[in-house]
């Protein structure tokens, strides 16, 4: 007779890293949803020596999957081959508020390390018992326990399990092992288990995700912002072979069909009268809607006296910076399938924020978090704007009329149109500096156009050790939905900042690199910004070199860039991007969310820009929204600096901060003319 299975799970806490209650980032940015329960299930180990991991988070590129098993992997002693995952299943999953913020490895994975670390305690006292050993002689490895003095004695995890049914609570002293290298990979770069997936179209995302009978919708969109529908006619869709139905419900009018191809002809066999606003502001006009609808302003930074450093200066300068609106652009445009059984809704989509989802749809429908389960597919970067998931609301609202499963697919047009963007902002600047290069004063407004504090307040304070410092974030209105991107406001602001900095340099004829280390107190800024300028070559650079900071999520990058100006067009030539977020889970995960993120950070420095007026995009296309492109990408050298005894911190965001200001103080160090406005190929005096 075989032995029965036996299992042990770990279960804990629930919201981890939820913001406390006076901070109401969560609540305005995220919606209202809140844990419906305390307690969730966060590892499972088997008999058949099989670990499994629970995570409400979710992947889109950022490598957590992988890193998640790795730093259980390790905290077990097992192969990560024996270590699967389960992310953004509500159903499944712990309760979480949403993937954004670069705090995945810094709280989740810290959370998990000690769950691991609490299951390996448990199978060190099974294994005492069963050895008749003292736990202090046992130790872990390789899916099984040993005696460091006795050999031979040793018990594989799955005999110690077998037959057990054993649940136990994280314990948030459980001892971690040492955390200077991971053992499941030796501190050495690895490979991803899904890059296969990825590379060879294998990996199921949103549009994929078609259950037996599903329809195909496609929706009426307003041709432009703030129209509103007058008036339809649905009978030339209606008659059309393979639609199976047109739905007209309020504000909602879709096509559903057999396939996508027929759902378009239905759609665009639809005869709608439209009452358009044509007066409405243009790209040109948010400056100064910016500065004029500027309320509410949250002081991030307060030290010293900023009359007092001021006049005490010896030169103060005082210049203005914008940024516009861009666009998220992920990979993979927004969709979700839906579909509704006995009462209970299942919706597949890719987005960033599974239980805040779930809140909506359960509030939509005014029924239970319990009858509604969300799963998240493969999802094709994110960056922010799947936070906000229209086509989930809306499949689920045409499943139930329609009775069936729907699947509703963005278009890049709608994903441009209706997507989220990085909001714009006007960023005032005022300084006051000795000769000598040491800045006594510094004021920073930062007009935002979003709805959302934190945006803006993010990467506002500035690093540098100066004595009177006031900076403040304020909320502006705009004509465009405003909401997250990669580093929120920090890129934005240390735009301002670091371009800033260059300012001082050049009216005292001074090396940027030499002021800014004169006012850097941090250790650990100071050595990514030295290790950077090290690599690149700063000492003996050419010319059309200029170098940037960055701070964000607590971490710290630097960027030196070597660029050539002719007929108003930036060819990059050199780049160097060093990061420091602490203790690193995987070293090449690492250097491709730094190249990722600083690919990105030339697009918004060279090219991108949302340009409108009376209510429609002029660049709502790829066409005309210009992203870099292969020949536009220059070899990126990158240089890791972390401490594996700091703890970690995020590593998607912060090196996106300092490329735009490193490339436009290139381009002043190449051609003479400050670039105070992004994007700066539209700046460049030919």
């Amino acid at each position: 007779m075989s032995a029965s299975p036996g299992t042990l799970t770990i279960f804990g806490e629930v919201a981890i890293g939820y913001p406390p209650p006076h901070d109401t980032y969560a609540r305005v940015a995220y919606s209202k949803a809140q844990p419906t329960t305390d307690r969730g299930t966060w590892l499972v180990l088997d008999s058949n020596g099989r670990a499994v991991i629970y995570a409400g988070k979710v992947e889109y590129g950022q490598g957590i999957v992988w890193g998640f098993r790795l730093e259980v992997a390790d905290e077990l002693c097992v192969p990560i081959s024996d270590v699967d995952i389960v992310l953004g299943d509500t159903d499944l999953t712990p309760w979480d508020m949403g993937t954004f913020g670069s705090r995945s490895t810094a709280e989740v994975g810290a959370y998990l390390c000690r769950a691991a670390a609490t299951a390996r305690g448990v199978l060190l006292e099974l294994a005492a018992d069963r050895l008749d050993l003292p736990a202090a002689d046992l130790v872990c490895g390789d899916g099984s326990v040993a005696s460091r003095s006795r050999r031979g004695r040793a018990v594989a995890y799955s005999e110690l399990l077998t037959g057990q049914e054993l649940v136990r609570e994280v314990r948030k002293d459980a001892p971690l092992l040492a955390t200077e290298g991971l053992t499941s990979t030796g501190g050495t770069t690895t490979t991803r288990s899904a890059a296969r997936e990825h590379v060879t179209g294998a990996a199921r995302y949103s549009q994929d995700i078609l259950p037996p009978g599903v329809l195909f919708a496609a929706v009426l969109r307003p041709p432009a912002y703030g129209a509103i529908l007058r008036e339809v006619d649905l009978v030339a869709a209606e008659r059309l072979p393979g639609v199976r139905s047109v739905v007209n419900e309020g504000e909602l009018v879709a096509v559903l069909a057999d396939d996508d191809h027929r759902a378009d002809q239905g759609l665009a066999a639809l005869r709608a009268g439209w009452d358009e606003n044509l007066d409405q502001p243009s790209h040109l006009d948010v400056p100064q809607i910016l500065l004029e609808t500027r309320h509410e302003p949250f002081v991030t930074q307060a030290r010293g006296s900023l009359s007092e450093g001021l006049a005490s200066a010896q030169h103060v300068i005082e210049e203005t910076y914008y940024v516009p609106y861009i666009s998220n652009v992920p990979m993979e445009p927004r969709a979700a399938t839906a579909a509704w059984e006995n009462g209970r809704l299942t919706v597949w989509a890719g987005t960033q924020r599974p239980f805040g989802l779930r809140n909506e749809l359960a509030e939509l429908f005014g029924i239970s978090e319990d009858a509604v389960r969300v799963i998240i597919p493969a999802i094709g970067g994110g960056f922010g704007s799947k936070s906000i998931y229209q086509p989930a609301l809306e499949a689920a609202r045409l499943a139930r009329i329609a009775g069936q499963p729907v699947r509703v697919a963005f278009s890049r047009a709608e994903e441009m149109r209706l997507a989220t963007f990085r909001p714009a902002a006007l960023l005032e600047l005022k300084s006051g500096f000795s000769s000598n290069g040491r800045i006594v004063a510094w004021e920073f407004n930062a007009y935002h156009s979003s709805e959302r504090a934190l945006i803006g307040r993010r990467g506002s304070a500035t690093p540098y050790d100066i004595p009177n410092a006031h900076t403040t974030a304020w909320i502006s209105d705009g004509p465009l939905a405003s909401a997250s991107y990669r580093s929120l406001g920090a890129a934005v602001n240390q735009f301002a900042t670091e371009s800033h900095i260059d300012e001082i340099a050049h009216l005292l004829g001074m090396d940027p690199l030499e002021v800014r280390l004169r006012n850097l107190a941090d250790v650990r800024l100071r050595r990514v910004l030295e290790e950077a300028a090290s690599r690149f070559g700063w000492e003996s650079r050419a010319a059309g070199s200029g170098l940037a900071i960055g701070v964000d999520v607590g971490s710290y990058a630097a960027t030196c860039v070597r660029l050539a100006v002719e007929d108003g067009k930036v060819e990059l030539k050199q780049i160097a991007a060093a990061m420091d977020c602490g203790r690193m889970i995987d070293r090449d995960s690492v250097a491709n969310q730094v190249e990722g993120a600083t690919v990105m950070g030339i697009g918004n420095a060279l090219f991108e820009a949302m340009e409108f007026a009376a209510g429609t995009l002029t660049t709502g296309s790829l066409e005309s929204y210009r992203l870099p492109r292969i020949h536009d990408v220059p070899p990126i050298d990158v240089i890791l600096t972390g401490d594996a005894t700091d703890p970690s911190t995020g590593a998607g965001e912060p090196s996106i901060v300092p490329v735009a200001p490193a490339i436009a103080n290139a381009v002043f160090a190449a051609t003479g003319q400050r670039i105070r406005e992004l994007p700066i190929e539209r700046q460049i005096r030919t």
